[in-house]
């Protein structure tokens, strides 16, 4: 099992703590935040990984290497910094490396997650995609509507006001998309080449309109997405109770 971890943004919204430093080594505790998904991932079993780099490339490589020194194993792939690819467009230099189902996620979210059982439950399902989702209480940046069988109906990027008062899911609750997603292969031929391309905005809709089978996996754990400085320093203060737990 690949884990394709996206970790090229600028992290415009951490700054000044990003002029330096890309994003995803910004410290929790006395690890960069890639190392604690790394860890995640390591304590679970997946052990191959790919790296989407882009702003500083050179500040991650020179700390993973080639990973053996954490136990696992890295490649990377670069984009230019003057033209990003988007979230999806990011790992199609991955490509080349991936013939079966993997999984992909991002450099800037922590979170308590059963893989292997996501992993299971999109094997069961015979998924195109699955998508990992968390429960959303206000202002969210994307609703997943599905039915009782968790089968994806429509994927909403940025709805407004009345889309959320219109949620249509069983338990009335809004559940938004928590950035990992465990994918087939086949998924790359919806990511064009030298366009900037999102998942939430380009690839998971167009996969609905094809009746492509794709499946929500919500979870309860601890999730939080290190956006900005409000965020960060959240992450920091719940590090000792929270993720801290999950190192170890």
């Amino acid at each position: 099992m690949i884990a394709v971890i996206v970790a090229g943004g600028k992290g415009t919204r951490l700054k000044p703590i990003t002029n330096k430093i890309p994003k995803p080594m910004v410290k929790i505790g006395n690890k960069p935040i890639l190392e604690h998904i790394l860890i995640m991932f390591k304590k679970q079993g997946i052990l191959e990984f790919i790296f989407a780099l882009c702003y500083k490339p050179t500040l991650i490589t020179n700390y993973f290497e080639n990973g053996h020194k954490f136990g696992v194993n890295i490649k990377y792939t670069y984009e230019d910094q003057n033209f990003p690819l988007g979230t999806a467009g990011a790992i199609l230099s991955s490509q080349k490396f991936i013939n079966k189902t993997f999984v992909v996620t991002y450099a800037d979210i922590l979170r308590d997650l059963d893989i292997n059982q996501m992993l299971k439950f999109h094997s069961k399902n015979n998924a195109f995609a699955t998508i990992n989702t968390y429960q959303h209480f206000s202002n969210p940046k994307s609703i997943i509507v599905f039915n009782k069988k968790n089968k994806v109906t429509e994927f909403i990027e940025r709805p407004d006001q009345n889309q959320i008062k219109e949620n249509k899911n069983p338990n009335g609750s809004v559940w938004s998309n928590a950035s990992f997603y465990i994918l087939e292969p086949q998924i790359f031929s919806y990511i064009p080449k030298n366009k900037k391309t999102d998942f939430g905005y380009d690839v998971f809709p167009k996969t609905l309109s094809d009746n492509k089978t794709i499946y929500t996996y919500p979870s309860l754990g601890y999730f939080t997405d290190i956006a900005d400085i409000t965020s960060l320093k959240k992450a920091r203060e719940s590090y000792k109770t929270k993720f801290s737990v999950l190192d170890d």
